[in-house]
């Protein structure tokens, strides 16, 4: 009885420690908020023509939105840090938007 009580404790560990690291390899935990200069490398090597897996690799795992637009790009929408000066809204909107596996427009707002 208490070698399988030992080998459930192990099991349920190892599930644990499997857990964490597939989280921490896809990108799933939180991580650090980027300021205002890593968004804006970000946006400055950001090239129209780029396939969607290279760009959405370098950018944040979890976009501020995610939609289609009116001309059935896949687009995506992060917003920058909050400046105080503007009543904590973001200093900048990125919207990077793709057809067919390829970056169409990119915008700041």
């Amino acid at each position: 009885m208490k070698k399988r009580w030992w080998l459930a404790i192990g099991v349920a560990v190892l599930a644990a420690v499997a857990a964490g690291v597939v989280l921490a390899l896809s990108g799933g935990g939180a991580g650090a908020q980027l300021s205002h200069s890593d968004y804006a490398r970000l946006w400055q090597g950001t090239h129209i023509g780029e396939s969607t897996s290279a760009v959405l690799a370098r950018w944040p795992k979890t976009p501020y939105q995610h939609y289609t637009d009116n001309l059935k790009d896949d687009c995506f929408e992060w917003s920058d840090v909050p400046d105080v000066h503007r009543n904590n809204m973001p200093q900048n909107l990125y919207n990077l938007c793709f057809r067919d596996g390829v970056l169409r427009t990119k915008d700041l707002f």
